[in-house]
């Protein structure tokens, strides 16, 4: 399970993340506050690469990917 939105801590560095969107589409996610420094993102629900990972073990490639943005 995944912490609050609002007490989010980078999974590279554990600091704070700040709300952010991708400049080519627009699409939401959670960036570290420290950024150049520390690159850790989460999506927009607040999870990290590696907890997708997790909660979607077992799903076919195809089925993760459609899952990550919805």
């Amino acid at each position: 399970m995944h912490p609050s939105l609002e007490n989010l801590k980078c999974p590279k560095c554990a600091g704070p993340m700040v709300p952010r969107s991708n400049r080519s589409d627009g699409t939401k996610f959670w960036g570290c506050k420290a950024y150049p420094n520390c690159k850790g993102t989460r999506d927009s629900m607040g999870m990290s690469k590696d907890e997708r990972d997790e909660e979607y073990e077992g799903e076919q490639p195809e089925q993760k990917k459609s899952r990550r943005y919805e």
